[in-house]
């Protein structure tokens, strides 16, 4: 076996539409795969998952080789991410045992293969309740909470991805994530050194508390709102971050009273006005000014 892994296949679906096209001398011209009919529908996705099947079961075994160099098996893990992206590869690749490889990355302190490994849990968990099942009953909710506020900033970005796939739209996951003390770690990533890690944290607080008023009263006692508050910044311009900070400020608010301190209301009423009032944030910022008046309105 070549210790480099071959080039990945490209957009699988396009070779088939060309085979497709070009089968017969006097065949139509396929605009779409909706024009085959449904048993040679079945067979090509037959063909197409075994052949990620085989891709992923070539880029496990290099992960398993010690001497492959850690740049192959990184490598390794980019064609199984490409690879898992629809329900049917991601099930498989969960059944068939090849998550063993990854989730000993996850467990051990491998710096190297670690956030990978974690990126490609999140997207097989991504609405998909069989992989969240598995994942849950192999406690692996607690591993990730553990690094939501990891020093390295693709773990932790990474870690609350995954915890993300994990707890929504999934209730026993979301019960894991609050049994492991989940609340404490997610407002611990808002005092994050890294922006990226403040704003998937501020995006996952105010998804959860949108969806479960549970989790947004635990996020309240917390005093959420305060910490929140005190990351508001005037500005011209579009925000990822003050985006994601008025996002979850105006999750929070609703049906909910916060204890702010009398300094930390008047300022925060001043840069809410300077937001919503804003006329250079306008045309492009509707939304984020949106959620400036819902705080404004209910809060303050």
């Amino acid at each position: 076996m070549s210790r480099v892994p071959p080039k990945h296949k490209q957009n699988l679906e396009g070779l088939l539409r060309l085979a497709v096209e070009h089968t017969g001398e006097d065949a139509e011209p396929a605009e779409n795969l909706d024009n085959i009919d449904t048993q040679k529908q079945e067979f090509l996705h037959g063909a197409l998952q075994s052949m990620s099947i085989d891709v992923d079961k070539y880029a496990l075994a290099n992960l398993n080789n010690d001497s492959i160099s850690t740049a192959e098996k990184l490598d390794c893990l980019k064609i199984i991410r490409d690879d898992i992206r629809d329900f049917d590869t991601a099930n498989s690749f969960v059944k068939l045992g090849y998550i063993t490889t990854l989730l000993s990355y996850i467990r051990t302190p491998n710096r190297d293969l670690r956030p990978l490994s974690i990126y490609i849990v999140a997207e097989l968990a991504q609405n998909n309740e069989f992989c969240q099942n598995y994942f849950l009953n192999e406690k692996l909710i607690p591993v990730l909470t553990s690094t939501m506020n990891d020093t390295d900033e693709d773990l932790a970005k990474g870690s609350i991805l995954a915890v993300s796939s994990l707890v929504q739209n999934f209730p026993a996951g979301l019960k894991e994530f609050l049994r492991t003390n989940g609340v404490k770690q997610i407002l611990s990533c808002l005092s994050s050194n890294h922006s990226s890690v403040y704003i998937q944290a501020a995006y996952l607080i105010a998804t959860l508390s949108s969806n479960d008023n549970s989790f947004r009263d635990l996020v309240n006692k917390q005093n959420a709102g305060q910490i929140l508050l005190s990351e508001l910044e005037a500005k011209d311009e579009y925000d990822f971050k003050q985006e994601a900070t008025l996002y979850a400020l105006s999750a929070l608010s609703v049906n909910s009273k916060w204890k702010i301190p009398s300094y930390q209301r008047k300022e925060a009423t001043v840069t809410l006005k300077q937001i919503i009032n804003n006329k250079a944030l306008a045309d492009t910022c509707e939304e984020m000014i949106q959620y400036a008046r819902t705080v404004l309105n209910t809060q303050l």
